[in-house]
Parts: structure tokens; C-alpha cells; sequence
């Protein structure tokens, strides 16, 4: 009597005879298990085998690591946030924390427990740095504004580059146009220093090329008009941009990054001069065709814009009226591909006067709001504040309420209790991308930050006792 094959053998036989391809235990392994770890975990299990080897970096992995990332990003927003951070490497340092918003059947997401240290890096002071406003399919750009330097960083690994000398732009100085009476109270920058220089500059991601540009405007020191320069990732310096800048460049915001949508960088300008109808326009730029142009806005809002945002993939005006009407909103830009013509439109208002006294006092304390990302299924919006605060609205039962304050995850020193320039809260994207490295000219050597990993997701960083230093 013939005997039975063993059971392996039967189960493979049966369901190849059903025209069924049981996938290997590593695949299983690396799509089942492995993308669900963070980043900087997952990248280790790349020393385990060759096959992991290839698998880890390959567009199949990224792509499904990217899509179990994003599904948990919309249960569980996840906050990013930065502070001066232990001194190492012989100098200042700062560190980059991670912390999530449980988002539940609860009314709003509760406070996070505790929060998770990404990474220290020393040689940048937290005072001095200045954050893309959101990540960039995984790379975020920081400005150093002392030294007037930039990175390209990928958070979640530590990898980074450091990008080239750029031309030296004219400094800002106590006198110069920002202190115009037709800047509204509670627009950043909160003051100007004199060691802000005339330029800002943004990442972008160019989708006919696959590249990230950094694109940067600023006004040469011999008191020429503003020009523009471009930097591609991996390329040896910058280059001249190819549209020509307009006049009106003149009237940016020194430091204060564009807003990166859908192909485009957005640019809030400020009013022409304390005589002139407070209009505020909109200036955009292709990161394909590398070209100006504007983005059309209403009288009645162009003339009440504090900020732009990108809210859930969207240009977001902000209209801020919290000092003199107690009056907060959103509106959110269809697009350009809109029918039959883009349009601006309401996404929220907030009026303090209805809020119970002691939410609306501390929102009305707060020099700068701007909005995250939405949450619940898009009914409530989260709004990070340069206080190192965060509030959500919710907007079907008009009420606000704080879940995260920066003082309640990390010691903060008592100079730091408000975001020297922009904001030290944002959005963090847990995601593989690869910083690519320059190509060097001669004598050209990359300089290079030293960085120190975080501790791993499943240990809790637990503020220090002693409060507030």
C-alpha cells in the first residue's frame, strides 16, 4: 500500500493544484511583519539576509510599508516636535521627539501618554531651526539660520546631506519692512533678528522626475532685485531657476517656508506698504516647469490672510481675527484642476465668544495657529500653536479642546516656552526615503552631522521630574 505524502508536501500540492501560489515564510515575514515596524527598525533587518537585503529597499516594500503608514496616520495622527536637546559632540543639540493622537470613539483624541525620542543631532540649536512645514515624501528640510546652512533629513532614519554653500543673501535688520503696521498682530515671524537673512526657502517634489528640489528666493547683498536658485537632490551645487522671479518677491517673509501642494509651492506676500489696501497675494511655483505664477484670492479674504497651510492635501488660507472679533477660519483651495474654475471655500470658522471662557482665553493667548491635518474622518481639525500646543475642533459639535502641550513630554527651558521663529510642532511621516548624496566638486568635502539614534517605539520617554526648567 502506497503511503501518504508528508502533510507540507499535500498542503503545497493541494493549493498549487488550485492555482494558488503560496508565498515563501520570508515574504510573509517582510509583508506582514516587517512593515509594521518603524523605519529605523525595519531598515536593521536589512543585515539578516540577502533576500532581506533586496526586499527592504525595493518599490514593493516601500510602497506597502508607505500604505499601512498612511492607514494609521488617519486612526492615530502622529505629532512631530523638536527642543533643545542634551548637549553632545562637544556642543548645543537639539532632539526630535514622536508622539501619537489616539483617535477613538471619544469626543476628542485623548492626550498622548508619552512620546518617543526620533533623534538628537548636535551642531543645530532648536532656536536656530527652521522645518519645511510638513515632510516631503519622507524628507523634511531644515534651515539652519545662524549659520545659514541647510539639510535634507530623513527623521525617522537620521540619514541626512548636507546641501551646498548658496549664494550669501542680504540680512534683515530692526528697520526693515516687517515691522510695517500692516502686518497682522498675530502673524509670524514673531520678531525680526538681525540675523534673519532676506530669503526663504522650501522642498518640493518634482513627479515628472522623481527628484526633491529645494528651491530658494532671496535678495542678493549688493542691493540687486531677488533671485532664485535650485538644488536637485544629488546634484554637485545649486542653479539658477528657470522662471523669472516678479517684482513683488520683495515683499515675502524672511525665513518662512513656502507650502508644498500637489506640484506647487505657495508663498503668502505681504501688503506693498502702510498706504496701500491690505491685499495679500498668493505667489506659486511649478516644481516641473519651474515657473511663477499666482493663485487667485477674493478681496474680502485676500485682505484678511494670516498664513497658508496644506490641510489633508489642500492650499488652506488662514483667517485669524482672534485679537479684534474673536473670529478663527480655515478655507481650503479647490484646486487646479477644479471645474469650471478653481474657488476658495469655507472649511471652518471657529468663534471664541461661544467656547467655554477658559479654551477660549488660551486660544486667544496664542501669537500663531495653523492647522495639521483633520482627524475622525475629517470632523475635526488639528491646530498646532507656537505656544508647543495642540488643539483640536471639532467641527460638528463646535468645540475645542488642547491634547498636547510639549511641556507635558520633555523639559523645555524657560526661553523656549515659545517657538523662537515658526512653529516646534508639525506632522511626522514614517516612511522610506533615501537621502541621495551630493556629488562633491574638487576640494568639496560634505559635512556631515553627528546624529544619535532614538530609543526604540516601545520604550517610553517620561518627562524629568522638576517641571519647567
Amino acid at each position: 500500500m502506497e503511503s501518504s505524502p508528508p502533510l507540507h508536501k499535500r498542503l503545497r500540492r493541494s493549493s498549487e493544484s488550485n492555482g494558488e501560489r503560496r508565498p515563501p515564510r520570508g515574504e510573509l515575514l517582510v509583508d506582514e511583519i516587517l512593515t509594521r515596524l518603524p523605519i529605523a527598525a525595519a531598515v536593521r533587518f536589512r543585515a539578516v539576509c540577502r533576500q532581506w537585503n533586496a526586499a527592504l529597499p525595493s518599490d514593493h516594500f516601500i510602497l506597502a510599508h508607505r500604505a499601512r503608514a498612511a492607514a494609521a496616520r488617519h486612526r492615530h495622527p502622529e505629532l512631530l516636535f523638536f527642543a533643545p536637546g542634551a548637549a553632545f559632540a562637544g556642543g548645543r543639540a537639539t532632539s526630535f521627539y514622536a508622539c501619537s493622537l489616539r483617535d477613538g470613539d471619544c469626543e476628542a483624541p485623548p492626550p498622548p501618554a508619552a512620546a518617543r525620542e526620533l533623534l538628537t543631532v548636535a551642531g543645530i540649536t532648536a532656536a536656530h531651526a527652521v522645518l519645511s512645514p510638513t515632510p516631503c515624501r519622507g524628507l523634511t528640510l531644515i534651515f539652519d539660520t545662524y549659520r545659514s546652512e541647510y539639510y535634507l533629513f530623513n527623521l525617522s532614519t537620521g540619514d541626512h546631506v548636507a546641501l551646498p554653500p548658496c549664494q550669501p543673501a542680504a540680512a534683515a535688520n530692526l528697520d526693515s519692512t516687517l515691522t510695517l503696521p500692516t502686518m497682522n498682530p498675530t502673524s509670524y515671524p514673531p520678531a525680526p533678528a538681525p540675523w534673519i537673512e532676506l530669503s526663504t526657502t522650501g522642498l518640493g517634489y518634482d513627479t515628472a522626475t522623481g527628484e526633491h528640489k529645494v528651491v530658494r528666493l532671496f535678495k542678493r547683498r549688493d542691493g540687486g532685485e531677488y533671485s532664485c536658485e535650485v538644488y536637485t537632490q544629488g546634484a554637485g551645487g545649486w542653479r539658477r531657476g528657470v522662471g523669472r522671479v516678479p517684482p513683488c518677491a520683495a515683499n515675502l517673509l524672511p525665513a518662512l517656508p513656502p507650502v508644498f501642494v500637489d506640484g506647487y509651492l505657495y508663498w503668502l506676500l505681504r501688503p506693498d506698504g502702510p498706504g496701500e489696501e491690505p491685499i495679500h497675494r498668493v505667489l506659486s511655483f511649478s516644481m516641473g516647469a519651474e515657473q511663477f505664477g499666482w493663485v487667485y484670492v477674493p478681496p474680502r479674504l485676500s485682505s484678511r490672510i494670516c498664513h497658508l497651510a496644506d490641510l489633508d492635501g489642500s492650499l488652506c488660507a488662514v483667517y485669524d481675527n482672534r485679537l479684534f472679533g474673536r473670529v478663527y477660519g480655515l478655507f481650503t483651495w479647490s484646486g487646479r484642476s477644479s471645474s469650471p474654475s478653481p474657488s476658495w471655500s469655507v472649511r471652518c470658522s471657529i468663534n471664541l465668544q461661544s467656547l467655554p471662557e477658559q479654551v477660549s482665553e488660551e486660544l486667544a493667548g496664542e501669537r500663531v495657529i495653523v492647522p495639521l491635518c483633520s482627524a475622525g474622518g475629517g470632523s475635526k481639525i488639528l491646530l498646532a500653536t507656537g505656544g508647543h500646543k495642540v488643539f483640536v475642533y471639532d467641527v460638528e459639535r463646535n468645540a475645542v479642546e488642547r491634547v498636547f502641550r510639549m511641556q507635558d513630554m520633555v523639559d523645555v527651558p524657560r526661553g523656549y516656552l515659545q517657538a523662537p521663529l515658526l512653529l516646534s510642532v508639525g506632522l511626522h511621516d514614517e516612511r522610506i526615503a533615501d537621502v541621495v548624496h551630493r556629488r562633491a566638486g574638487a576640494g568639496d568635502g560634505e559635512r556631515r552631522l553627528k546624529v544619535k539614534l532614538g530609543r526604540r517605539r516601545d520604550s517610553t520617554l517620561v518627562k524629568a521630574s522638576g517641571g519647567v526648567l
